[in-house]
């Protein structure tokens, strides 16, 4: 197990090296970048005595810019393994403190959201498995692909105009409403509730469908094994022998699932912040990344290339923990 784990931490840093790299090449390359834009400012601001051309020469060098791409990404490489991500450009402050601001509103919303995903989806699942190929697996299965099947933009699309523009149920964007604080604490902690409810529903409708056909496909790969066969032989009740015997043996392959939730529980929803205008770590990079804002871009896709490492690393111990008849070579 040592061994495995050194292996594939090893190649763990290789990938996210290798990826970070794409992402800063990508970033350089874009037609517009952030520099140009402010370059252009400031030559307007000096009504035209400063050319932006000579301005944007000045910008590159004094970020680092004006090298080559190679150089560039070896400069900020350099930088990243001591843990000093530099400033962003488009908010003016330290990486890591706009991130340390924003981070929490993602994890909340996901927090809420696997706990729903987890309560429809698995119930779900199990009861399409159970009533194969009648009317309840038929309706199950459809909400189930059209979940997979309909894009973040339009479900959030078509629940904003429903619940917040035709019945006004819900607010239409935002964290918090006008008069937040001239609130009570509960009326706040109420206040931002009713702002996550279109947007935690967004992200359970996406999610809840692939898990659900996930737990019914090894629902009834379990229930055709032998021993379920003689679980039911010796008389066992149908409750006991589907959730005792069957759905202890499917949180197996849940396990994987499950573990490779890591970089969206802290990676934020970029598409649905970003149509609810909620200022979480999704949407926050989504503004920084349209900008070329290259510090904040850089530390968020290598954030997330970190973590979905980790959760490669976990699914498997948490798969050798779950099943004792795992044992990695």
């Amino acid at each position: 197990m040592w061994k495995f784990l050194v292996r594939r931490i090893l190649l763990g840093i290789m990938i996210i090296i290798f990826g970070a790299f794409i992402t800063y090449a990508v970033i350089r390359c874009l037609p517009a970048s952030y520099m140009e834009k402010m370059a252009r400012q400031l030559s307007a601001g000096s009504q035209g005595r400063v050319k932006w051309q000579d301005m944007l020469e000045v910008l590159n060098k004094q970020y680092g810019m004006d090298g080559s791409i190679l150089s560039g990404y070896l400069t900020w490489l350099g930088q990243a393994v001591r843990f000093n991500f530099g400033d962003s450009w488009m908010y003016m402050r330290p990486v890591t403190d706009v991130f340390g601001e924003v981070i929490w509103w993602s994890v909340l919303m996901n927090i809420i959201t696997i706990i729903v995903e987890v309560l429809v989806s698995i119930p779900l699942g199990i009861l399409a498995a159970r009533k194969q190929y009648k009317p309840t697996d038929y309706i199950v299965t459809v909400f189930a692909l059209a979940c997979i099947s309909l894009p973040s933009f339009y479900i959030g699309t078509v629940l904003k105009y429903f619940f917040a523009v035709r019945n006004q149920i819900f607010p239409l964007y935002g964290l918090t409403g006008r008069f937040y604080n001239d609130l009570g604490t509960w009326g706040k902690i109420g206040d931002i509730a009713k702002h996550l409810v279109l947007p935690v529903a967004t992200l359970s409708i996406l999610s809840i469908g692939s898990l659900m056909r996930f737990t019914r496909t090894n629902m009834l790969e379990v229930m055709n094994a032998d021993f379920i066969r003689t679980a039911r032989a010796k008389g066992l009740p149908e409750k006991t022998v589907i959730n005792k015997h069957a759905f202890r043996n499917t949180l197996v392959p849940l396990v994987t699932v499950f573990a490779g939730l890591l970089p969206s529980f802290f990676g934020g929803a970029m598409i649905t912040e970003t149509i609810f205008q909620i200022p979480g770590i999704g949407f926050k990079s989504f503004q920084a990344m349209m900008q070329g804002d290259i510090p904040f871009a850089m530390f968020y896709t290598t954030f997330l290339t970190v973590l979905t490492q980790v959760s490669l690393i976990l699914s498997d111990i948490m798969y050798a923990v779950v099943d004792p008849r795992v044992r990695v070579n």
